[in-house]
């Protein structure tokens, strides 16, 4: 009897325990967002060993969430790595997904991105799953941002451009017009980086027309920002009215606006968004002065280069080589390839292996727990239905069965997509090392063809021989192999497709063309066909006529070069 009640008195208290714990759950409950600080105080004071395994679950959920609301970032999964594993257990869908987004952030802040990956991956296919639970809409969308943002890092912009889409949608739905807003920012900048500027002046627009009543000052600086250079690179815009909206621009706000406002903070910790905008006006205007002052002294101020601002060195490489400085150009080049180069090698892989994942794991779960609620439910079914109900079960149970079938068979179709998608992104990895391969060989033929041009100078002097021989190298067989090659690197093989489709062309037309895919005015041309500047017009519009009326498949494609 003295043991029994012992027992009895332990399980009393325990009781107890958890009643006064639940209390205590409740009023830090009321703290968590508002007052996250009083929030941590009343949950360390809760003797854990004294708590259910439930209760100690959303214990630790929501000491994770009082860090997260009072900016203490956790650097392990020591706090919620019980929690995930009590609710992955139990089967609780909307615990499992928080749990999961705490576990991400731990190790996104601790720099192991990889794990950040799948732990965030997991928690969307959680709160997708249980979308109309309450919470699940907000937390929904702080995960597309997130994983938006880390594959806009990744260079996997098409990726990126479809959950951003997601995020602006959920934010739709919330009526959260600042999740909206910075949403429509990333998406904007997917698409510029994927060169669709037509497109991201369209996301930008909404946020360009309300940028004076926003209170983050220094987001509505750089929305500014980021519209003009959408608009550089559009080339929708004359260099006139680029200067005139920049001279509109209040470089004191952007030196003294805060960068952080509420949750939200700037990606421009450096400041530098100014000074590139204004280097690719002034570029674009021709005044190359300026342009090469604000491109230096942005590269000289930013602190960290990644796959989002490492093409400066490009920019910077066009300024000094228009400005006849060579040698600097190249320094420049050599320095992004370097660059990217390093970026490609840390950053590669840490994502593609999660997408050919993303959904094993998900589904092994799901499966596992589909497994223990059918083993229950057959065991209590066959304790009820022992008097007579045979045949019901038995219909039931090949219902449940051929429902999970198709489950199944809908978990292996997403498998099959994912594994398309590792192969396609694989794909992409193999043609941007061909196409840094032809960037450096394009190089190398550019500066021998510098030297020869620096040893016909020494030969020659300055005569008609000179000049002769100068025409004879502008369009020579590498100088041309060299525009094809550039012409194809940079519009999706338009050369070779052309020589493909029309074979009936002249060389001297097939070389006219290669000049104008590569972007060559007419100017230009006419000096390196030695042609008039009138014979240029003239044969430029025939062969625009002569594609208009010609069968070839891709000859809306090749026409838009002509226009």
């Amino acid at each position: 009897m003295k043991y029994a009640a012992a027992i009895f008195f332990c399980l009393f208290a325990a009781g107890c325990g958890n009643k006064a714990a639940e209390g205590l759950l409740s009023s830090a409950e009321r703290f968590v967002n508002d007052r996250p600080d009083s929030a941590l105080q009343i949950l360390r004071g809760i003797d854990a060993a004294t708590l259910a395994p439930a209760t100690d679950a959303r214990r630790r959920l929501m000491l994770a969430q009082a860090c997260n609301r009072a900016g203490q970032k956790l650097q392990s999964d020591s706090l919620i790595r019980p929690a995930l594993d009590y609710y992955e257990r139990s089967g609780h869908g909307t615990g499992a997904a928080y749990a999961w987004y705490y576990y991400a952030q731990a190790h996104h802040n601790a720099g192991d991105l990889k794990e950040a990956i799948r732990g965030y991956t997991q928690a969307t296919l959680y709160a997708e799953r249980h979308r109309q639970n309450n919470g699940m809409s907000e937390l929904l969308g702080a995960l597309y941002h997130t994983l938006g943002l880390l594959y806009l890092a990744q260079g996997y912009d098409t990726e990126a451009e479809e959950i951003f889409t997601k995020a602006i949608a959920v934010a739709q739905e919330r009526d959260d017009a600042e999740l909206e807003g910075y949403s429509r920012f990333m998406l904007s900048s997917a698409q510029y980086t994927a060169g669709r500027y037509a497109k991201a002046i369209e996301t930008l627009a909404p946020l360009i027309e309300a940028r004076d009543t926003l209170a983050f000052r220094f987001f509505a600086q750089q929305i500014t920002l980021q519209n003009l250079i959408y608009h550089t690179f559009a080339e929708d815009l004359t260099p006139e009215q680029l200067l005139g909206e920049r001279a509109r621009i209040d470089p004191g706000e952007i030196r003294t606006a805060p960068l952080t406002h509420g949750a939200a903070s700037a990606d421009d910790n450096d400041r530098t968004l100014y000074d590139i905008a204004s280097a690719v006006i002034f570029y674009r205007a021709g005044q190359t002065d300026s342009a090469r002052y604000y491109i230096d002294r942005s590269l000289a101020q930013i602190s960290h280069f990644d796959r989002n601002n490492v093409g400066l060195y490009t920019i910077a490489s066009a300024i000094h080589h228009q400005r006849g400085e060579d040698s600097r150009a190249l320094s420049y080049a050599m320095e992004y390839i370097d660059k990217r180069d390093s970026i490609d090698q840390a950053q590669r892989g840490a994502l593609v292996a999660e997408l050919e994942k993303k959904y094993r794991t998900a589904n092994e779960t799901a499966l596992r727990e589909a497994g223990l609620r059918y083993r229950a439910w057959i065991a209590t079914l066959a304790c009820l239905l022992l008097a007579g109900a045979i045949a019901w079960a038995v219909v039931g149970y090949r219902r449940k069965l051929r429902r999970r079938d198709a489950q199944l068979s809908e978990y292996l179709a997403l498998l099959d997509s994912y594994r398309e998608s590792h192969d396609s992104l694989t794909s992409r990895l193999d043609a941007s090392d061909e196409r840094e391969a032809a960037v450096k060989r394009s190089l190398e033929s550019r500066f021998a063809l510098l030297r020869d041009i620096a040893s016909t100078y020494y030969t020659y002097g300055e005569s008609q021989r000179l000049t002769a021989k100068m025409k004879e190298l502008a369009l020579s067989p590498a100088m041309l192999a060299d525009i094809v090659r550039m012409a194809d690197l940079y519009n999706d093989e338009a050369v070779t497709r052309l020589r493909r489709q029309l074979p009936g062309w002249t060389a001297r037309n097939y070389d006219f063309a290669a000049l104008v895919i590569a972007g060559f005015s007419p100017q230009e041309i006419s000096v390196m066909l030695d042609m008039t500047l009138n014979g240029v017009y003239t044969l430029k519009s025939k062969l625009k006529r002569r594609l208009a009326e010609s069968p070839a498949a891709d000859k809306a494609f090749f026409i838009r070069f002509f226009q």
